[in-house]
């Protein structure tokens, strides 16, 4: 297949770009704003991309997706801090944006696979039932918790997708990641800043390397269910693999078995990081109110628990357990410290 990904040089992106590119049956080409990821992944191996931002209606899009079997849409803004202090600008590139991507799939007849996010399951109220892709319902909090406005940008793109199949015989699959971590994810943060603060696991990886207080939001009882990078790309291989069973379906991706709250987490990775720098400082978990860390307009969902149903019937179930997933993880953060700060910066 000839496969056109766009938001290659994300965390997702550059590890799928690099499994699929080791295929020699296709011929994949990536597109982003830049390539520091894909360089980093790809090391001194050949790899196609071309810089190219989706924003604009930008007439290349759909030259790409003409020439292609096979569309991958990963461009999204998906850091929390970014919902609450440009969220303008989270749905001008989560919704409208990627509806090029999407539109130029329906002229060409295209298969579309596309990134959605756990998020748009919403509040769990406490439950203890996982999230079921055709029958969960997504309920989200009030306009003033700005903190949804991710969530609802990313879930009404997956209505329209929907439409567009109902209506214009649109070939896709939304995928929807449950807490993916491993290398590359995100970057190192030296100082702490609400407006550009990465995810738990970056966050707390930053946090034990940089020597500051690992800090819990609202005291760290949200839960989580964290699926290593490797699992998660051989599931998105599996549903490439599989256009028939996956088409016009809703799929989740995750490891329900790495279910954790975030204060564990936390816990594990201090016991890790001392095993992978013995004699390094560590310092102190601290609880803090979510109003401090992220601003005025933030709400959480105190668990996300996924059923895997759909990729179970097509064979694939995850390999990495929670301690292995942590471990590999934090060691490839520890052990390319250097080599990722002079690429990414901090």
């Amino acid at each position: 297949m000839k496969i056109a990904m766009f938001g290659a040089s994300g965390f997702v992106g550059s590890n799928l770009a690099h499994h699929l590119s080791r295929d020699t049956a296709h011929e994949v080409r990536l597109f982003d704003l830049e390539e520091r990821k894909l360089a980093l992944r790809f090391e001194n191996a050949a790899y196609s991309f071309e810089p190219l931002s989706i924003a604009d209606g930008n007439p290349r899009v759909d030259e790409i997706v003409a020439e292609s079997d096979l569309v991958v849409d990963l461009a999204a803004h998906v850091h929390p801090a970014m919902f609450l202090n440009r969220p303008l600008d989270v749905v001008q590139l989560n919704l409208f944006d990627c509806l090029t991507v999407v539109r130029a799939c329906v002229r060409h007849r295209k298969r579309l696979l596309h990134f959605s996010t756990s998020e748009v399951y919403g509040k769990a109220h406490g439950s203890a039932e996982p999230f079921r892709e055709d029958h969960t319902d997504l309920v989200l909090g009030p306009v003033g918790k700005t903190r949804w406005i991710y969530s609802c940008a990313k879930q009404l793109l997956d209505r329209m997708i929907h439409a567009h199949g109902e209506e214009h015989g649109l070939d896709y699959t939304l995928v929807r990641p449950f807490n993916f971590v491993g290398p590359l994810m995100d970057k190192f943060s030296r100082d702490w800043s609400r407006d550009d603060n990465p995810r738990v696991f970056a966050n707390f990886m930053s946090s034990l390397v940089y020597d500051r207080p690992l800090q819990l939001v609202d005291g760290g009882r949200s839960r989580r269910c964290f699926t290593y990078i490797d699992d998660a790309v051989s599931a998105l291989r599996a549903i490439i693999d599989a256009p028939e069973a996956m088409n016009r379906q809703v799929v989740n991706i995750g490891n329900p078995a790495n279910e954790t709250s975030i204060r564990d987490l936390a816990e594990l990775m201090v016991r890790h990081y001392r095993r992978l720098c013995p004699g390094a400082p560590v310092p102190a978990i601290v609880d803090v109110p979510s109003a401090t860390f992220y601003g005025e307009g933030y709400e959480d969902c105190d668990r996300r628990l996924p059923d895997i149903s759909k990729l179970r019937a097509i064979g694939w179930s995850p390999r990495f357990g929670l301690d292995e997933t942590i471990h590999r993880s934090m060691a490839y953060f520890v052990h390319n410290h250097a080599r990722l700060v002079a690429s990414l910066g901090e």
